[in-house]
């Protein structure tokens, strides 16, 4: 055990971030087996739902795969993630459509079983939570286990909703089939939407583009970057809740190199007591809030792009353009 820690600690933040995805990924495979197990014996549904578990967490598997094997080419894993949380997302779909269909059923489960399934289900988002904490790590690959893992999540409360609801269904006198079945639709197209996030990511998305050169070459459109001073400040989307995106660089004669960074939020910013006070109001405040994120997600779409459109603008050229284009030109 001993010689465990020790090669733990010596690890990289990566390889750790990795190890504890690994880890979060088998205690997830472990109790949706559990689920499996106990829907053999009484209740098939949860044999469904122990099948759309595992296919979200083969989309997590391929994320870890393309980790370990260091790929530079990574769309290949990605787009097999995003694959898998699709198919995902129809099982789970299809699922809840058969709550509809099939009309008001009446189950008795025991209390016993209630509380059992209860446990798993929690532990199970538990350890969803837990990976979307622990993946600190700005990579493609770390963004879409930090989706698949709050998918997880959803699906998990979701289930548990489901079941405690269902417990002493012959005395239920308001269908609640049909209130989880618009439910689990819902959370089924969420899922849906992360898979296509997945796939489009690296193409909006900031990371693996943070880092961006500039060369001046029209010195009499240059109306933004002051060539004296030694750094320089762009923002490129303002937010005081969600934290803003800032162009830092360094001015080098006429070379301008930095990155797009993202400022504290607002929570990161509060003092402790400020938190709690959130924290009690979550269930007000956590709408707003993932509205609001929504919209800062939606403005922050593209952000290189728009910086090189500004810079461009202003008589810059991106310094990998330059070199392309003067190799075209040496072709030719």
């Amino acid at each position: 055990m001993s010689n465990l820690c020790r090669k733990y600690t010596e690890l990289s933040f990566e390889q750790k971030m990795i190890v504890k995805t690994i880890l979060c990924l088998c205690c997830s495979a472990i109790l949706s087996s559990g689920k499996l197990i106990i829907g053999l014996f009484i209740d098939y549904n949860l044999c469904i739902i122990a099948v759309y578990t595992f296919t979200i967490l083969l989309a997590k598997l391929v994320c870890i795969i393309g980790l370990i094997k260091r790929k530079r080419d990574f769309k290949r894993y990605n787009l097999i993630a995003a694959i898998f949380l699709f198919l995902s997302s129809i099982f789970y779909n299809g699922y809840m459509c058969k709550f509809i269909l099939s009309g008001h059923t009446v189950k008795e489960y025991s209390i016993v079983y209630v509380c059992l399934f209860a446990l798993i289900s929690f532990s199970e988002f538990g350890f969803a939570i837990a990976g979307i904490l622990q993946v600190k790590d700005k990579g493609l690959l770390f963004r879409d286990i930090k989706i698949i893992n709050l998918c997880i999540a959803l699906i998990a409360i979701l289930t548990t909703q489901t079941t405690i609801l269902d417990y002493n269904s012959a005395t239920k006198t308001v269908n609640t089939d049909i209130f989880n079945a618009y439910t689990g639709i819902g959370v089924s197209g969420f899922i849906a939407l992360c898979s296509i996030y997945i796939l489009i990511a690296p193409k909006i998305n900031v990371t693996g583009k943070e880092h961006n050169v500039f060369f001046l070459q029209a010195e009499e459109k240059n109306a933004l970057i002051n060539l004296n001073n030694d750094t320089v400040e762009i923002s490129l989307c303002r937010s005081f809740i969600y934290g803003s995106y800032v162009y830092r660089a360094k001015i080098e004669g006429k070379q301008i190199d930095g990155n797009i960074e993202r400022d504290k939020s607002l929570w990161k910013r509060m003092p402790l007591w400020s938190k709690i006070i959130c924290c009690i109001l979550s269930e007000i405040l956590i709408f707003v809030w993932f509205i609001g994120r929504l919209i800062f997600f939606l403005r922050s779409i593209n952000l290189p792009k728009r910086l090189k459109y500004k810079m461009n603008k202003n008589g810059f050229a991106k310094v990998g353009e330059i070199s392309e284009l003067s190799q075209s030109k040496e072709a030719l």
